[in-house]
Parts: structure tokens; sequence; C-alpha cells
């Protein structure tokens, strides 16, 4: 969850400074912004979890679940019910429980219909992936075997997403792994995503601002 030392509340929103998420002290926020989302207390409401033919996501007390059937061989979303709008900050804690073919779990931003957006996963293999969509397909732009910040196996990781204009930036357990400038992106709406046949992931905490 977010702690924050408040400095205006207005309508259930908080203008923050100095906030930290509450993973060991290993990742801190180091802009003014707005909390808009803070933590998955009101999950059933804030996402779109449900059951397919090829993932099923369900809330369990102050988490989200989320597990592929053996037919979700790709990567599933579970999209956010509101667009965070401009510039933005996504923080998300996670662990995989039950490790499926090539499992994984990540973000998705961007459009919906996949027409352009852009999706970073960590691997149970300890494998981070930067991908860029087109047309729904995947471009791997970025993809790191081994990554030395990425927790292997079923350890808890963090991801970040920062986007300010057309600047993105990732990190992964507070460790900076690339930032870069695409004038094609434009703001869209954000998923929480799970990779492989049969994985299952634990999402623990997720924080978003609003650095407008």
């Amino acid at each position: 969850m977010f702690s924050c030392r408040p400095l205006l509340l207005a309508v259930a929103v908080v203008l923050v400074a100095g906030c930290s998420f509450d993973t060991g002290e290993r990742l801190s926020k180091q802009a003014l912004g707005t909390v808009l989302v803070d933590g998955f207390s009101d999950a059933a409401d804030g996402w779109s979890l449900g059951e397919t033919r090829y993932w099923k996501a369900r809330a369990g007390g102050d988490s989200v679940e989320v597990t592929n059937t053996p037919l979700g061989t790709g990567v599933s979303p579970v999209w956010f019910s509101s667009r965070p709008g401009g510039d933005f900050q996504l923080l998300v804690r996670a662990g995989i429980r039950k490790e499926g073919l090539d499992g994984g779990w990540g973000i998705e931003f961007g459009a919906r219909d996949r027409k352009f957006a852009y999706r970073v996963l960590v691997y149970a293999s300890g494998r981070f992936c930067l991908d860029r969509l087109f047309d729904v397909y995947p471009e791997f732009i970025h993809c790191i075997p081994n990554q030395p910040e990425v927790e292997p196996g079923t350890s808890t990781n963090v991801l970040s997403v920062r986007v300010v204009g057309q600047e993105i930036e990732v990190k992964v357990n507070d460790q900076h792994i690339i930032t870069f400038s695409d004038d094609r992106y434009e703001a869209g709406e954000l998923a929480l995503a799970v990779a492989g046949a049969g994985t299952s992931v634990r999402f623990e905490d997720v924080a978003l601002v609003s650095l407008e």
C-alpha cells in the first residue's frame, strides 16, 4: 500500500509528497502526484474481474488472483476500469503462486484493442521483456534472459512504469531497466497481465499515481 504525507484531501483524492510503496522500502515515489488507486481493497469495482475461456480473475481480500486456463497460452490482460489520463506512474507488487508454461506477469498500457500498446513482463525464469504491440502482435524490443534485478521462481517482484508525455521509464524492484521515448505513444488504458498456460499470480499491491 502507499504510505503518504497528505497535503490536501478532497473527495477521496490525496495530493501527496514523499510517498513510499510498501515493498521493504525498496521502491519510493519521487514526484508530487495525485493517488488514484491505493491497493486492491476495491478491486471488484476497479478491475475487470471475472472468467473467460483463457483466464479467471477474482478478488481475495486485499489482493487479486489471476489464473490462466490451459487454453490461456498467451498473455491475459485484466483491465483497469478507468483511464489514467496523461502522465502517470503505476506500481505493482506480485508473485507467481503456480508456474505454468513459461509463466510470468506484468503490466500492459496503451490501446485496449492493442493497435498500439506496450507490455512489460517478468518471468519465473528470471527473464524481463518489454513488448510493443502493433495490431495485436507483439514485437520484442527489449528482452533480457536472467535479468539480475528479477527475483526468479515464486518470489515477489515489483514493477514500476512511469509515463511522462511520450517518455517511458521501467523499473524492476526499484532498479532502472530502461527509459525510452516513442512519439507514437498515446495515453490509453492499463491492465494487469499474466503469461503462460496454467500460470497463477497473486497481485498483492498496486498504486496508480497521476503526475498531471
